[in-house]
C-alpha cells in the first residue's frame, strides 16, 4: 500500500531492516542515547558495535531533538537517532511521537536526504497503542511541505504492523 502526495510518498515496507536502501533509516531512542529497547536494541544489533557511543556524546537529548549517526553494517546511509522518551522504557505519548517524527523530518530536511526508513515508534511496552503510533507518524509526513519531497518507507516487521500502517494510510478507524 503507498499513498503519495506532491511532497511525500509513503509505502509500507516488509524488507528486513537492514536491507533498506535509503539515506537514513530512523532510530527511535530514549534522552540518554540508550539502545536498550525495541525497535532502537534491533537497530543496534544491526548496524553493529559503536553506534550507541556515537550518540553518547549529544545526550541528553530532548524529545524533539535528533541526532544524526553513521548506520554501521545496515544498507542505509545514516541513522536519525529521535528520543520518544526520557529514560529507557519510560511511558511514551503521541505527543512524543509527533515530535519525535518532527525532528526526523528537520533533520533530513537539514541533510538533503530524500528517503527515509521509519519503524513503528512509541508502541512498545509502555508506549501507546500502535494505532495511534502510526497515525502519528503517518500524519507528521503528510503535512510536510518543503521544497523537497520525501520518500518514506513505514517499516513493518509483521503482519499486524502492516495492517497498523494501512489503517493510519487510510485513515480509517482501526
Amino acid at each position: 500500500m503507498a499513498d503519495s502526495s506532491e511532497q511525500t510518498e509513503i509505502q509500507i515496507c516488509t524488507l528486513p531492516w537492514d536491507q533498506v536502501e535509503v539515506d537514513a533509516f530512523v532510530c527511535p531512542t530514549n534522552s540518554e542515547g540508550l539502545m536498550s529497547h525495541f525497535p532502537a536494541s534491533k537497530i543496534r544489533d544491526l548496524a553493529g558495535p559503536g553506534i550507541e557511543e556515537q550518540v553518547k556524546p549529544h545526550t541528553p537529548l530532548a524529545i524533539g531533538a535528533a541526532v544524526i549517526t553513521t548506520a554501521g553494517r545496515m544498507r542505509a546511509r545514516y541513522l536519525i537517532h529521535v528520543p520518544d522518551t526520557t529514560k529507557p522504557g519510560g511511558k511514551v505519548q503521541v505527543e512524543d511521537v509527533l515530535r519525535a517524527t518532527s525532528a526526523v523530518i528537520v533533520a533530513a530536511r537539514a541533510k538533503g536526504y530524500s528517503s527515509l526508513a521509519i519503524p513503528l515508534m512509541g508502541a512498545f511496552e509502555s508506549g501507546i497503542p500502535a494505532e495511534e503510533a502510526a497515525r502519528a507518524i503517518h500524519s507528521e509526513f503528510k503535512s510536510y511541505r518543503g521544497e523537497r519531497p520525501f520518500k518514506v518507507y513505514l517499516m513493518a516487521r509483521d503482519k499486524t504492523d502492516v495492517e497498523v500502517f494501512e489503517v493510519a494510510i487510510d485513515g480509517g478507524p482501526p
